[in-house]
């Protein structure tokens, strides 16, 4: 689980440097980032799913789900039902759980962090073929429509990163 987290902070970083380069460079943020997650080690397909390789040269295919298959996996994954436990097993820790647990069924997520001036909370996200970008809030499985300048948890969210 903390490779997936580190792993999750190093996306997070990628996604700043390619929204910059994608900036300086006439090209879309998510044309930038699609092109730098492809390099080295996710390939995307034409259907929206990645193949990862992993380190024992294993690969794993993920795939972006409908919205039916979503909401099936959220209601079998059993994250929400963890409890808080403040600074042991917080946002970040249920959204990295959401995701390592779509991945090893096969489902492309996200982690995503809703900025604030003071503070962030961490999501997950999911690129369904039916329905487009649906974020799940991990530690209720409720799902949310978070959008910069809006509010969550009664704070203004200033920016929205996400990570693949």
């Amino acid at each position: 689980m903390r490779k997936k987290f580190i792993f999750s902070l190093l996306a997070v970083s990628l996604l700043l440097t390619s929204l910059a380069y994608a900036h300086d460079n006439g090209r879309s943020p998510l044309e930038s980032v699609r092109a730098e997650a492809s390099q080295p080690w996710a390939a995307h397909t034409s259907t929206g799913s990645a193949v990862i390789a992993g380190s024992s040269n294993q690969t794993i295919e993920l795939k972006n789900p409908t919205f039916l298959e979503l909401r099936d996996f959220i209601l079998r994954d059993p994250t929400s039902r963890n409890e808080f436990v403040l600074n042991q097993y917080e946002c970040r820790h249920f959204a990295t759980d959401v995701n390592n647990n779509a991945e090893a069924e096969g489902l492309r997520s996200a982690f995503v962090l809703l900025c604030y001036d003071r503070g962030q909370h961490s999501v997950v996200a999911f690129d369904t073929t039916d329905r487009g970008l649906v974020y799940i809030e991990p530690q209720t499985d409720a799902r949310i429509y978070p959008e910069v300048g809006g509010k969550y948890q009664g704070k203004e969210i200033k920016e929205i990163l996400i990570a693949w």
